[in-house]
């Protein structure tokens, strides 16, 4: 699983893509819309194709999906990726309640198609016959041609084989937290993925509640040394592992940094050190703090 090069963006700038299992090139970097209400959604969307971004992500329990459809109105379907997830089901009708979040996706965001819908989380129950159930509703959802590829987020290893057991389509990402400190391979998540064809994406890449890997002293040491800022070295170590990311920010000069991330490189001794690093410390799921597995 390799990058693929490129799809344009913006001003002078081209995003790297990556080739998901079905063919389906997907741009490596994302705008995510994660705690932001409809109006803040449609600015933040505006801005960000603005600068360059051309993959944006969002998903039902967002409550935003109508800004996020707002702000791309208009707009060349081919000039953008569009991500958004459906939610695990809160009623027995595993199949129908799923199919139906599935179609109010598309009517808020004003859609007859989106690039890639996930499962945002797997039942709390953790009950394999749900995610079976809601991932037949997916694969017909992308048989009927409404979702170019589809995959999940927030999914263990045990999750991941659940769904195997009776699946015709093999999910295309995983979207889970990942970010330094967690070390290149969590829980042999990615290892796991890598071996079945499945991209783990990651969200929270700065952390989750710190500043540490945007204001700390290993990043923003290392960012010294290329002219970059510390936020900047711990999105290029995601892409120097393969990781696609999803970022999120109101701010005009923080997205266009965001986006300077492709055409630089970490040393190997850089790498090696951030790969060490044991904190913040972190879990792709906190469904995934008891597994670890070797592949």
């Amino acid at each position: 699983m390799k990058l693929a090069c490129c799809m344009i963006l913006g001003a002078s700038a081209a995003i790297p893509t990556v080739k998901l299992n079905n063919g389906v090139e997907m741009p490596l970097i994302s705008l995510g819309t994660w705690q932001y209400n409809s109006t803040v959604a449609e600015a933040t969307v505006k801005l960000g194709m603005k600068v360059g971004f051309n993959h944006i992500d969002t998903a039902h329990t967002y409550e935003n999906q109508d800004g996020v459809g707002r702000a791309l109105a208009g707009l060349d379907r081919k000039s953008y990726f569009l991500t958004t997830k459906v939610p695990a089901p809160s009623t027995t009708k595993f199949y129908d309640e799923t199919n139906q979040y599935l179609s109010d996706d598309l009517k808020f965001l004003n859609l007859d198609q989106v690039d890639l819908m996930l499962l945002h989380f797997p039942p709390k129950t953790n009950d394999c016959a749900v995610m079976q159930e809601q991932w037949r509703a997916m694969e017909d959802f992308y048989k009927a041609g409404k979702a170019k590829a589809i995959g999940v987020s927030n999914y263990c290893i045990s999750s991941l084989e659940c769904i195997a057991e009776k699946a015709t389509v093999t999910p295309a990402v995983n979207q889970v937290e990942f970010h330094i400190g967690m070390g290149p391979d969590p829980t042999g998540l990615k290892s796991y993925c890598d071996s079945k064809g499945i991209f783990l994406q990651a969200y929270s890449p700065l952390g989750d509640g710190t500043t540490e890997l945007i204001t700390g002293p290993l990043v923003s040491r290392i960012g010294k040394s290329h002219g970059k800022s510390g936020a900047q070295v711990s999105l290029r170590w995601l892409v120097e592992h393969n990781i696609p990311l999803s970022t999120k920010s109101t701010s005009e000069k923080h997205l266009q940094e965001d986006l300077d991330i492709f055409e630089w490189s970490l040393t190997s001794e850089e790498k090696s050190k951030l790969d060490a690093a044991t904190s913040p410390a972190g879990t792709p799921s906190f469904m995934c703090k008891s597994e670890t597995v070797v592949v």
